[in-house]
């Protein structure tokens, strides 16, 4: 009998360290979600039955997720009002349970989601560059049904239509915002109607700086005609940095020539040529957020290696960089006369280690219609030339193989730089 009041005594007090353990579990899942790192989040229609399992569920997940699988959003009655394709990251911002089913909202849309096709993940930062754009003054209007791509594919489809301005006007595409980033829809599947988003004014022409070796205290620099002083490099950059300046990437100056863009008029271009002491420069651009274009002798210097969010990698051949080879030309450089075979091959070369490059300035600034012709059957888009009568501007109506560049000049200072940004 004894025995038996023992083995009870034991069962009754492991039945109530069992309630106890579930007390604390489910206190430590509430206090975790209430101090979750989402703002205002409300809960509505969580009836007590099925609290704890609502808190269960949620405490699987963070802030941000992503979708394995596609998945259907949700308007506010739970209809179904579109979809969102697999691998795509989103922010989440409250949850909600309704009748007893649990349903996240998508930050900054009025859409939901079921905890169902996703997982947690780290925070993710989405590519802004494009709020620095001036819009169009045009609207991208669908009607019904819209579906925003990105480069990998579809992103979103919502049954609705939208009325959104114009960032970028593409051949076969409308780029807009949405859930702020930026997307595009297939232009057979909207229409354009004027309509007043900006009062900025916008470039008609666009300078491109160069600049070669940025050396420091006690480096040695070979030819002083292109050797820019550390100091001298940094309170350009600083400067532009300082005051908002928009520098475009090889990639933004084609959009822009094509009339593809619209940039603020503190916009400009800032390449550098060569790639010996390389470090120094991107250092520099790093530091104060530059964007500029390296155009890299790939046969000399490695580097293109180096890796950089604000530095773009491009030709300056591989091993062309050669002068008083030809007759002619700034400096007689090889390109004005070597075999064509040869040119050809280099080319492809630079191009193959940098990763498939489109964008070349000339050695020397020596250029003919042959180098031209050669230029494009690589596939090259655009090269540059010096500053030629233009003062390093180029414009709409500028050939695309004779862009101009100003060059900076080790003794430009900080105050004769300012003068150039016009």
């Amino acid at each position: 009998m004894k025995k038996k009041k023992k083995k009870l005594k034991k069962t009754g007090l492991l039945v109530i360290l069992l309630i106890i353990i579930f007390i604390i579990l489910i206190t430590f899942i509430i206090i975790k979600v209430s101090t979750n790192p989402k703002k205002n989040i409300r809960h509505f229609n969580i009836h007590l039955s099925n609290y704890s399992s609502s808190m269960l569920e949620v405490s699987k997940y963070n802030d941000y997720i992503q979708t394995t699988d596609e998945i259907s959003i949700y308007d506010k009655n739970l209809n179904e009002v579109g979809k969102v394709n697999k691998n795509i990251k989103l922010e989440l911002d409250n949850y909600y349970s309704f009748n007893n089913k649990l349903y996240f909202k998508i930050k900054n849309l009025d859409y939901y989601i079921e905890p169902s096709n996703i997982e947690s993940i780290e925070s993710f930062e989405k590519d802004n560059r494009y709020k620095k754009y001036v819009p169009f003054n045009q609207n991208v209007v669908t009607k019904d049904k819209t579906t925003f791509y990105n480069s990998y594919g579809y992103v979103y489809q919502i049954n609705t239509g939208i009325n959104s301005p114009l960032i970028i006007k593409d051949t076969d595409k409308y780029y807009v915002e949405y859930n702020n980033e930026l997307f595009y829809v297939n232009k057979n599947k909207a229409s354009l109607v004027n309509h007043t988003n900006s009062n900025t004014k916008t470039r008609t022409n666009i300078r491109t700086f160069t600049y070669h070796a940025i050396y420091k205290p006690g480096e040695t620099c070979k030819n002083s005609a292109v050797c820019h002083p550390y100091k001298q490099f940094d309170e350009h950059m600083k400067y532009l940095a300082d005051n908002n300046y928009l520098t475009l990437t090889m990639e933004e100056l084609e959009l822009f020539l094509d009339k593809k863009i619209n940039v603020p008029t503190k916009t400009v271009v800032i390449t550098l040529d060569d790639g010996n002491l390389a470090k120094n420069a991107i250092e520099i651009l790093d530091k104060y957020k530059i964007n500029a274009t390296y155009f890299i002798i790939t046969g000399r210097y490695d580097s293109y290696k180096l890796e950089t969010q604000y530095v773009d990698y491009e030709s300056h051949t591989d091993n062309l960089h050669n002068n008083y080879k030809c007759p002619g030309g700034n400096q007689g450089g090889q390109l004005l006369c070597e075999k064509e075979d040869v040119i050809l091959a280099d080319l492809k070369l630079s191009q193959e280690k940098l990763g498939g490059s489109k964008y070349l300035s000339y050695p020397f600034f020596d250029y003919n219609d042959r180098a031209i012709k050669l230029l494009k059957k690589a596939g090259f888009r655009l090269a540059f030339i010096g500053q030629s009568t233009t003062d390093g501007y180029s414009t709409f109506t500028t050939d695309r193989y004779k862009l101009r560049r100003k060059t900076i000049f080790p003794t430009d200072s900080l105050e004769k730089f300012k003068s150039y940004l016009k």
